[in-house]
C-alpha cells in the first residue's frame, strides 16, 4: 500500500468560466461531487458530496507506445481511505515530472457510499499523469471522457 494523504477541507472546484475569462465560456450549472486535482506532482481525489465515502480503493495503470508497438503499465500498489470526509482530499497518485512524461496514465477508482453505491471509476489517460478532472457531477452524469460503472458492494 502507498502512503497516505489526507488534504481537510479541500479548496472548492472553481468552474472554468469564474477562472478564465479568454475565451468566453457558458457557464457551467453543474457541481462535481467527485473530481480529481493536480496539487504539483500529486493527484487528490476530492469528495464534494455531503456524504462521508465508506471506502476508497485506487489503483493506477496505463500505457506506453514506441514505434507501432504498445506496452501496457499497471501496479500492484495501491491507495486503501476508508470514511473520507466531505470536503476531503485524499492522496490517489504521485507523478514523476520526468520519467512518467513519455507514459499514458490513468487511475482507476473504486468508491462506495450509501448515496453513490458502489461505483468502479476510470479516468482518461493522460500523458505525464492525470490532471484535473471532473469524475462525476451532481447531475449523475460522468465526466469527460471518465467512465462509471457500478460495482458489487466492497468489503466492510
Amino acid at each position: 500500500m502507498k502512503t497516505k494523504r489526507i488534504i481537510p477541507n479541500y479548496a472548492p472546484w472553481i468552474p472554468l468560466d469564474k477562472r478564465i475569462s479568454f475565451p468566453p465560456r457558458k457557464p457551467e450549472l453543474r457541481r462535481p461531487l467527485l473530481w480529481l486535482a493536480r496539487e504539483g506532482d500529486e493527484l487528490f481525489l476530492v469528495n464534494e458530496t455531503d456524504e462521508i465515502l465508506d471506502s476508497v480503493i485506487v489503483q493506477k495503470g496505463g500505457f506506453q507506445t514506441v514505434d507501432d508497438e504498445a506496452f501496457t503499465l499497471s501496479s500492484d500498489e495501491f491507495y486503501d481511505y476508508k470514511n473520507v470526509n466531505p470536503h476531503d482530499a485524499v492522496k490517489v497518485d504521485e507523478y514523476d515530472g520526468l520519467y512518467d512524461l513519455d507514459f499514458m496514465i490513468q487511475v482507476h477508482i473504486k468508491v462506495k457510499s450509501r448515496g453513490l453505491g458502489c461505483l468502479e471509476i476510470t479516468s482518461p489517460a493522460e500523458k505525464g499523469g492525470v490532471k484535473e478532472t471532473v469524475l462525476i457531477w451532481d447531475t449523475n452524469e460522468s465526466g469527460k471522457y471518465v467512465n462509471v460503472s457500478n460495482c458489487e458492494a466492497l468489503p466492510a
